[in-house]
């Protein structure tokens, strides 16, 4: 087998084709040279009440409607794809990938699930368990940024050695752990998808004595407007470019006061178990105003419950 040139292929490159599947008695070393796990068995049926969660999965927040979805197409096809495990005890198995199907599956109510059952200790488990949630589509940087940092800390990989091991440049390895530098309101930004990678790149330009408060600005002033990433890059290149008209305009516009944001900050409090979506916008001439998005029309009842205007 020819050496792995790193998982920047996907779960194939990590986990193997089923084509390479090998029944148990033609069990193989749990690592191949290259450092990659070979199955030791074919596809077998595991049942539920036998498999347990990775208590290391890095992802901890599931989707429910995605994960809805995924019980009704299960109910209605099956598993498509087999989920990969590994055997922790006699009978017990720990899932290395596929924790969506397994907990779709036990949704409706399935007995038991097409696994391969792999061979690997808890550093590969975390590793595998890793690459395979940087792999999804659907992860928000800053959860990718965050699997990166595990990475890193819990395998000893540097940026170069982690860019490799993932299949991205250095620079997007570097991009995402800037953006755990940034303030927590803006993480929670990215976490929400409110803003993207880009955004949090330019952001992440700000230095100084002021940047922190630039920053939270320059963010809300992007929620509340739609703002592009090139247009944030604008707004930022006009902060950092001291002694110029546009320069000197933009930072009595953006100018922070705390109590607003303090006082941002615990409307949000309050209305933490809804689906409110706030952003502030400031005006040069010293107000400013609030906009507030809700989901749906219960979602507003519950907003005005929590404000006491109902």
């Amino acid at each position: 087998m020819a050496p792995s040139k790193g998982l920047g292929r996907g779960l194939d490159a990590l986990l193997g084709h089923p084509s390479d599947a090998r029944p148990a008695t033609q069990a193989v070393s749990a690592r191949t040279a290259a450092g990659v796990p070979r199955p030791s068995s074919a596809v077998r049926q595991v049942p539920i009440a036998d498999i347990e969660a990775n208590p290391n999965q890095p992802r901890q927040e599931f989707d429910k409607a995605g994960l809805k979805a995924l019980a009704e197409s299960i109910d209605a096809l099956g598993i498509i794809q087999p989920i990969t495990l590994r055997r922790v005890r006699a009978s017990k198995f720990q899932i290395i990938s596929g924790e969506r199907r397994f907990r779709a599956a036990q949704m409706v109510g399935l007995d038991a699930l097409p696994a391969y059952v792999r061979e690997a200790d808890d550093q590969t488990l975390l590793e595998m368990a890793l690459v395979e949630n940087i792999q999804r589509e659907d992860l928000n940087p800053l959860e990718v940024a965050l699997s990166y940092k595990r990475l890193m800390d819990d395998c000893g990989l540097t940026q170069q050695e982690l860019g490799k091991r993932v299949g991205k440049a250095r620079s997007s390895v570097t991009n995402h752990l800037r953006t755990l530098d940034l303030p927590l309101r803006i993480q929670h930004m990215l976490r929400e998808g409110l803003l993207g990678l880009g955004h949090a790149k330019a952001l992440a330009g700000l230095s100084g004595n002021d940047a922190l408060y630039q920053q939270v600005a320059l963010a809300e002033k992007a929620l509340a407007e739609g703002a592009s990433v090139r247009e944030l890059e604008s707004w930022v290149k006009a902060l950092k470019s001291p002694g110029t008209a546009s320069a000197k305009s933009q930072r009595e516009r953006l100018a922070v006061r705390e109590d607003e944001t303090l006082a941002l900050d615990r409307l949000r409090m309050k209305l933490s178990d809804t689906h409110a979506k706030l952003a502030i916008q400031r005006s040069p001439k010293g107000g400013g105003q609030i906009t507030l998005k809700y989901q749906d029309l219960t979602d507003l009842e519950s907003i005005l419950n929590k404000l006491g205007l109902h």
